[in-house]
């Protein structure tokens, strides 16, 4: 499984990450064009929209 950072600004994981962005957006989630992602980290974004992170991961690693 993919080891991010859940601390980190999501503007910084998906430019690590960049199949990250098109995860999030099939969900709903538009981490890529919100200015929040420059202060928001994974862990605001899975509390906030009560996403399962393992299953993110999984997804991640998968793509």
């Amino acid at each position: 499984m993919p080891n991010l950072d859940l601390d980190k600004n999501m503007a910084q994981l998906l430019r690590e990450n960049p199949k990250l962005a098109g995860i999030l957006r099939k969900r709903g989630i538009d981490c890529a064009s919100c200015l929040a992602s420059q202060v928001d980290t994974l862990a605001d974004v899975v509390r906030t929209y009560r996403l399962d992170l393992p299953s993110l991961l999984a997804e991640l690693e998968g793509e």
